[in-house]
């Protein structure tokens, strides 16, 4: 339980203690929990949405909506990694140009634009998918990237010799990367079979995606986690679309 709890709190703005005494293996005995946080981070999205499909809320009203519960939930820490990502990977730099780059606490011109895009859609595919429908996708999208954020972790290279995302991936055992795949593969399915096959879609996607960073980065970092899972969701979303038609 305290390992989930660990996940729980740095994935979300969910907090149940107040510990100060974090260590690097915490972290890394976490990372098979993150399946578990996304079925969180879904019910409450997902819930949300079904709460203003009942209250007749207007349909691009709605998509506003989810996008502020979102914030909610999870805070902006995966918007960050998206936008220092965006900055730094888009500026057409050397590796270790991008790398300094992406850590200025500065925001450029790629990171407000890329922003953009994904917000809109995001939107975009909230007020395309049923409104019943979404529900169940906000779920498996949220246990879908979770899960792919644990591959990052355990098969990728870290780009850094420090960083936050380095204590995660400093003790993490492969055998995690099968644990969260069969739960998350388990989760989603429970969601209904057109809902994985989106998350494959979403997930040879986000995978080449990966490859790609990581050859230009030399590896992943914290912010690259953040990047891919927001670059996840739109994907997994934009291909609810089409399949859950």
């Amino acid at each position: 339980m305290r390992d989930f709890i660990t996940c729980l709190e740095f994935l979300t703005r969910i907090r149940f203690s107040h510990r100060t005494d974090w260590h690097d293996d915490d972290f890394s005995r976490s990372v098979p929990y993150f399946p578990l946080v996304g079925l969180v981070i879904g019910l409450f999205l997902g819930g949300v949405n079904y709460a203003l499909v009942y209250a007749d809320t207007p349909l691009f009203m709605r998509g506003v909506m989810l996008i502020l519960a979102e914030m909610i939930v999870i805070g902006a820490l995966m918007y960050d990694g998206f936008m220092d990502t965006s900055d730094g990977v888009f500026s057409a730099r050397n590796r270790e140009r991008m790398l300094e780059i992406m850590k200025d606490s500065h925001v450029g011109s790629n990171a407000v634009i890329a922003l953009v895009c994904l917000v809109l859609l995001k939107v975009a595919a909230y007020t395309s998918i049923d409104s019943i429908k979404l529900s169940y996708a906000l779920i498996a999208m949220s246990v879908a990237t979770r899960t792919f954020m644990v591959n990052y972790i355990v098969n990728f290279k870290y780009a850094r010799k420090t960083g936050i995302g380095h204590m995660f991936t400093q003790y993490a055992k492969p055998i995690y990367s099968y644990i969260a795949f069969a739960v998350g593969t388990v989760l989603i399915c429970l969601c209904g079979l057109n809902y994985l096959y989106a998350a494959i879609v979403a997930f040879v996607l986000s995978l080449l995606l990966a490859r790609f960073l990581s050859s230009q980065l030399g590896g992943l970092t914290g912010d690259t986690y953040g990047f891919l899972t927001e670059c996840g969701n739109v994907i997994y979303l934009m291909a609810a679309v089409y399949l859950l038609r």
